[in-house]
């Protein structure tokens, strides 16, 4: 990976909002977007990312405009910024690139209301999509949306009945044949449910990390949970081990760098040594990935994302 220590970290080569967005011109075609947006004394408009409504409305722009994806969020829940969805779609593609494979299954573990991993990784690649979920009122916005844009045959959203379990009730389940899958994708809850001020620590050192500009939106069960991002991909690890027939690749996305060497130390735990880590680069905010898999797969990548 390349490091500019002078610039800002570029997000992955084949990201389409590498290029920033002209929200004027897309502010003029698209309603919505158009009636969040604030005009300056130059004419040009600008976006208060501190506002939720903005947040989901230019998320919702970004996803029809360079998706044609029609997306609704259900009230409260998370809203995905689009950028780093991307990146991490793109590095997925870049680790299952060497394969040359004609049809890739993934899995998209507590797909949220919007369902974005799996609508995005179904309308640009074609790969059929497992979204697991847990929440009931992210589970009808995300078969809604799946509806909305005709992707039924590609994304299927499976209901969790144990919020708790990862892989474990689906795999289990008598009805389920085609449980062989490519990779595995998660987001998790950033923040630890046990924090006496779950969501009011600081991650960042502030002298070289600037504060995020988004305001911060979603259900506390997708924010948080016991434990945090780091007891979250351990029960993955453990679970993958169980399921590791099953699944080539499992990966995980973390939201602070200093949780990356702790699930590299449980991973060593276990006995796992094919594994990899990524960075996903976008403005101010950087966000760090890992990878491992049991089987005879390449994770090792030179790519910038």
């Amino acid at each position: 990976m390349v490091k500019n220590n002078n610039k800002k970290l570029a997000m992955h080569p084949r990201n389409v909002l590498r290029t920033a967005p002209d929200y004027t011109k897309l502010a003029i075609k698209h309603k919505s977007f158009r009636q969040v947006c604030e005009l300056e004394l130059n004419g040009k408009v600008s976006l208060n990312f501190r506002n939720e409504r903005t947040l989901r409305e230019l998320t919702k722009m970004l996803l029809l405009e360079y998706f044609d994806l029609h997306v609704d969020f259900a009230p409260g829940s998370l809203v995905p910024t689009l950028a780093l969805r991307l990146n991490y779609i793109l590095w997925l593609e870049d680790l299952l690139a060497p394969l040359n494979l004609d049809t890739v299954r993934g899995i998209d573990i507590g797909c949220g209301s919007s369902c974005i991993y799996s609508l995005l990784a179904a309308r640009k690649n074609q790969w059929s999509m497992l979204a697991l979920e847990s929440k009931q009122s992210n589970i009808e916005y995300a078969r809604e949306n799946v509806k909305r844009n005709e992707l039924q045959s590609l994304v299927e959203v499976y209901a969790q009945p144990n919020k708790h379990c990862i892989f474990k009730s689906y795999f289990e389940s008598a009805s389920k044949t085609n449980k062989d899958f490519h990779f595995g994708l998660c987001n998790p809850p950033f923040f630890d449910s046990n924090s006496e001020n779950p969501f009011g620590g600081n991650t960042r050192n502030p002298e070289r990390r600037p504060a995020p500009n988004n305001v911060r939106t979603g259900h506390a069960e997708e924010l948080s949970c016991a434990g945090g991002e780091v007891q979250f991909v351990q029960r993955i690890i453990e679970e993958s081990e169980l399921y590791k027939s099953h699944v080539l690749i499992f990966t995980s996305m973390l939201g602070v760098k200093a949780n990356v060497p702790k699930i590299l130390d449980l991973l060593k735990e276990h006995q796992i040594s094919n594994v990899s880590t990524t960075e996903f680069h976008q403005g101010h905010t950087t966000r760090w990935a890992i990878a491992w898999s049991y089987q005879n797969v390449n994770l090792k990548l030179d790519a910038n994302c």
